[in-house]
């Protein structure tokens, strides 16, 4: 997935893992919803995504963080339409004109389906939020952050799709960022003596300082194979972890293998000198 110069830095491609982490959660709304409303049996079937759409003629909504759309296909809008009503497949027509207006009827079923399905889709599970949807027939955005659309089972043509601004998407991937809820109250219910032994067993990298030494760039310039540079071994060598020096030690040799030994403490060290 090709990602804009604005969104580096941010996972805008996480986007659909959240989604797809709920589907087993969508396709059981989403059937309720159908069985409940329209008395059909409908299952998700797939969902897709699109980053950066260009989409004309969605319904748009807003909400305390910006504004969504929604749009379906004329085509699953009329059949909708039909189970709504309870007319039988046999009393419709099945390939209606798509080039008539579409008729207000039709829009007032797209505006609940809007409503409704929108708030099925983002729910807290998912955003994280209760989300407060209201129409808004005054804002025209034509370019969306994402579009993700829904194909269903039952419905053989026609998908419907909701799109989502920069704001949404930046409140999606807050999600991500939120601890477990479990892990959370795992942590909550930690004694202070499991957190000290969890910290005790943390992996530290000690360094040990053998030896360094000073040279110009002159120096470094002339410097060629074969050539010496004398150093000095001190009796102690400084440890370190990071670029803080805690202790001092000597090296020791046992049965072929270099350790450190005899430990001191560096502050100690330097309070006595």
């Amino acid at each position: 997935m090709k990602l804009e110069v604005n969104k580096l830095g941010r996972p805008y491609h996480k986007v659909p893992k959240i989604f797809t982490n709920n589907f087993d959660i969508l396709d059981a709304k989403i059937s309720t919803y159908f069985l409940k409303k329209y008395r059909v049996n409908v299952a998700l079937d797939d969902i897709t995504f699109h980053m950066d759409s260009e989409h004309k003629y969605a319904q748009i909504f807003s909400t305390p963080f910006g504004n969504i759309a929604f749009d379906i296909d004329r085509m699953l809008l009329l059949n909708i339409l039909n189970d709504y009503y309870g007319l039988g497949k046999d009393n419709v027509q099945i390939h209606p004109d798509l080039q008539t207006p579409i008729t207000k009827t039709e829009e007032r079923l797209k505006n609940k389906l809007g409503l409704e399905l929108s708030s099925l889709v983002l729910h807290p599970g998912i955003f994280g939020d209760e989300l407060e949807i209201k129409n808004d027939y005054s804002t025209i955005i034509n370019k969306w952050s994402y579009k993700i659309t829904f194909s269903l089972e039952g419905y053989d043509q026609g998908q419907f799709h909701i799109l989502l601004d920069n704001q949404h998407v930046d409140r999606l991937l807050a999600t991500l960022r939120r601890p477990n809820e479990q892990d959370r109250k795992e942590s909550e219910n930690l004694s202070n003596e499991q957190l000290e032994r969890m910290i005790n067993c943390l992996p530290v990298r000690l360094v040990g300082r053998l030896s360094c030494s000073q040279l110009t760039v002159a120096e470094l310039m002339t410097l060629t194979a074969g050539d010496i540079i004398p150093v000095s071994l001190p009796n102690r060598f400084p440890l370190l972890i990071g670029k803080e020096q805690l202790f001092n030690a000597v090296i020791a040799e046992d049965r072929g293998k270099l350790y450190f030994s005899e430990f001191n403490d560096n502050s100690n060290e330097t309070k006595h000198d």
